[in-house]
């Protein structure tokens, strides 16, 4: 199985979440993992703010930091090039994403007719997109 996380995918690795085990489970299960380039900086924005909200404590936040930074070589990273950036403004629009999740969805979307291939989302709106599109999504218990 190959599969593409989302930023919203990645976080549950990292921060004890409702779909936590579910996001380890494909992690644990995935012979491939891919993510978009952006993922980085969103991850590391998303335990800032958990550390903002006092979800987490510095030390907590750290730990989850250095984690992440760990799994980030695990990782195929799917760049962001001008073809995906052209792509992904259109799916913006035609699928009423925010702008990291359209270029998540532009990247899934680009690997969706991979044999084995998912994409791995805890976003409703993004797991719509993708599903509009045709890209295999992981779906109930497993995400």
């Amino acid at each position: 199985m190959i599969v593409y996380f989302d930023t919203s995918a990645i976080v549950p690795l990292l921060v004890q979440e409702p779909t936590t085990e579910t996001c380890r489970r494909a992690w644990t299960d995935a012979d491939r993992v891919l993510t978009s380039r952006i993922a980085f900086v969103e991850v590391a924005a998303a335990l800032a703010m958990a550390e903002r909200q006092q979800r987490l404590d510095a030390t907590g936040h750290d730990k989850a930091l250095s984690d992440f930074k760990s799994l980030w070589g695990s990782f195929d990273v799917v760049e962001i090039s001008a073809s995906l950036a052209r792509s992904a403004a259109g799916m913006a629009r035609d699928l009423a994403l925010r702008g990291y999740d359209a270029v998540h969805c532009a990247a899934a979307a680009g690997l969706a007719t991979t044999e084995g291939f998912v994409a791995a989302a805890n976003d409703a709106r993004l797991n719509a997109a993708w599903h509009e599109l045709g890209v295999a999504i992981l779906t109930g218990d497993r995400l």
